[in-house]
């Protein structure tokens, strides 16, 4: 009897460390990021699916093809080159990416990195947040978890200055 007990605790203790292996592959944490402004939402949408426009405020090169199951692509100084599909896609209200791996960033094994963009209102002004999700939660992304959260509250700093900036 102490043989099968013993050959039984195994087994538990086989399964607990492989449910905890798939958690550990498969744990990912996330970032959020906003910015209050007192541009329409209409100028906030192109900023964020107008080539033209994220060239302007945050992107070297952008392609974008606005639609669901379209691509989207940037090259920003910020954050090297990213490649998307569009998840989802609300006009003037929520972009949803999913990113591609990238030579720019660490690999990626059993996640896809996501970011939502989401405009609403908030007392008479408009409100971008960027969420992202699926960031592996291991070291190799450590870095790249801070450059992603550090780089979203730059380059939205930089959107709402180029928005709010007076015309001459």
């Amino acid at each position: 009897a102490g043989q099968g007990a013993a050959t039984a605790a195994g087994r538990r203790a086989a399964a607990q460390g492989r449910l905890s292996e798939a958690r550990m592959r498969s744990a990912t944490r996330g970032y959020l990021q906003f910015v209050e402004t007192a541009a329409p939402a209409e100028a906030l949408w192109r900023a964020l699916t107008d080539p033209g426009e994220l060239r302007a405020w945050h992107a070297e090169l952008a392609e974008v093809d606005a639609r669901p199951g379209g691509r989207y692509s940037v090259k920003s100084r910020l954050f090297g080159r990213r490649e998307a599909h569009v998840d989802m896609l609300e006009p003037l209200r929520r972009l949803r990416l999913i990113y591609d791996s990238s030579p720019d960033w660490p690999p990626l094994e059993d996640t896809a990195v996501v970011e939502d963009f989401v405009i609403d209102e908030r007392r008479g002004k408009r409100v971008l947040r960027v969420l992202g999700s699926g960031v592996p939660d291991v070291p190799a992304w450590d870095a790249a978890h801070r450059r992603l959260q550090a780089g979203w509250a730059i380059a939205l700093a930089q959107l709402v200055r180029r928005l709010e900036a007076p015309v001459a």
